[in-house]
């Protein structure tokens, strides 16, 4: 299917710097699919957060590295008249030092940046998946906006009707001049909200064409009608879903790994470092001389320092614990939140489609017929056409409504819009 091969796509590697890449024109007419699809290659936060994680990749290599060695050439002289060899005092060195962390310093400090580096990796799937969800709510907005404008202007053409109809009833005395006043009156609410839906399709449109990184909205294809959505899972699978894999949550766990690192890396500060060295001394006629040495850091300071540092690390090792406590439980939260407002929707959807709608477009028709034979007043035929009318603007917004909700709930439990989880490159 299309959204598996869209979702599938692997990431692509990219070296020190990410160049910056439109894959091309977008499809026209602009499905949800390729809409989704486009975001993940050209929406310029996602390929900041590719950036910021490649960049953190780089850090394990470095800090599990000793610390570059240090080379000396000295000369020595006794007196301002350079010479050589003349003297016993007068020779010429080479010396070298290399500086090395008590054991497993090194090794503490590189699996520090590789949690950090995995926290990058969590940030950027969840980056990714909100740029996602987003495109797919701005698209919900626009298409709803869209389909609401197409309903408007059915049931103008149709009130264009019912007027005539009531205008040439009052031309033989059969209705009242009030009827034609009153539908034209509701044609003129129509046209009003007509205008505000066009100012809320351009606001939208933008929305959209800014996450999609087009200069303007004039740049975005035209977009077709929202999918059907994906279906809802129970809440329990979602929970699951979330332990398992929220991007959030795992960034939380990352920072708590991190931090307990770095609790052990502080305890291993009040053992010293050492540094081994040699040295070459020519000279010339005289006896070359050569020389090796070892020197170690005292942590003579340890009660202020080291003992500071321990304290600092234990603190914050516990507050990244309560942190992602607090994610877990407000991911929860939202995710409970989010799942009955899908519900909701989901159920006015239906409840609209198969009952409300069918029953007053019954209902409007009948009132039509009626009033054509003088059986009930023009009012009951305008009450009917505008029970239709919102019964049909309000199944639209819950579709969109429905979609919105889907889409939040993505990131949370590590899925895309449609529900399919996210695959990502190590």
């Amino acid at each position: 299917m299309l959204r598996t091969a869209i979702f599938a796509l692997p990431w692509v590697a990219m070296a020190a710097v990410v160049q910056p890449a439109h894959a091309g024109e977008l499809p026209r007419p602009l499905t949800l699919e390729a809409a989704i699809a486009a975001a993940r290659d050209r929406n310029p936060d996602v390929r900041a957060a590719e950036a910021r994680y490649l960049a953190m990749r780089e850090r394990p290599i470095q800090e599990g590295t000793l610390p570059d060695p240090m080379l000396g050439v000295r000369y020595h002289n006794e007196d301002w008249k350079a010479t050589f060899g003349e003297s016993d005092f007068t020779y010429f060195e080479v010396s070298a030092e290399q500086e090395i962390p008590f054991p497993g310093k090194l090794g503490l400090r590189s699996r520090i940046a590789e949690r950090e580096a995995e926290r990058e990796r969590a940030m950027r799937d969840m980056s990714v998946l909100m740029a996602l969800a987003s495109v797919a709510v701005s698209y919900a907005d626009l298409a709803v906006t869209e389909k609401s404008e197409e309903i408007l202007r059915e049931n103008t053409r149709l009130l264009t009707l019912m007027i005539e109809q009531a205008a040439a009833r009052y031309g033989v005395g059969e209705a009242a001049q009030q009827d034609v006043l009153r539908a034209t009156l509701e044609r003129g609410a129509l046209e009003e909200r007509l205008t505000m839906l066009a100012r809320e399709r351009k606001s939208a449109a933008a929305a959209l064409a800014a996450l999609l990184d087009l200069d303007n909205a004039a740049a975005l294809p035209a977009t077709t009608a929202l999918p059907e959505p994906p279906p809802l899972e129970a809440l329990e699978t979602l929970n699951g879903k979330l332990a398992a894999g929220s991007p959030p949550l795992r960034a939380a766990a990352e920072e708590l790994l991190r931090a307990q690192e770095a609790l052990s890396l502080a305890r291993r500060e009040y053992y010293p470092d050492f540094a081994v060295m040699g040295a070459y001394t020519n000279k010339q006629d005289l006896l070359p001389e050569w020389e090796l040495g070892v020197r170690m850091s005292v942590p003579l300071y340890f009660w202020r320092r080291q003992r500071a540092g321990v304290a600092e690390a234990s603190f914050a090792a516990r507050a990244a614990e309560h942190a992602r406590r607090n994610t877990q439980v407000s991911l929860e939260a939202r995710l409970a939140d989010l799942h009955a407002m899908a519900e909701s929707a989901q159920r006015l959807v239906r409840l609209y489609d198969e009952t409300l709608i069918p029953q007053a477009a019954l209902t409007l028709e009948s009132a039509r017929a009626s009033y054509g034979v003088g059986r009930v007043d023009f009012l009951s035929t305008l009450t009917a056409f505008s029970a239709l009318l919102e019964y049909r603007l309000r199944r639209a917004e819950e579709s969109a409504s429905l979609w919105r909700a889907l889409s939040e709930v993505g990131p949370l439990v590590g899925a895309t819009p449609f529900g399919e989880p996210l695959r990502s490159s190590p």
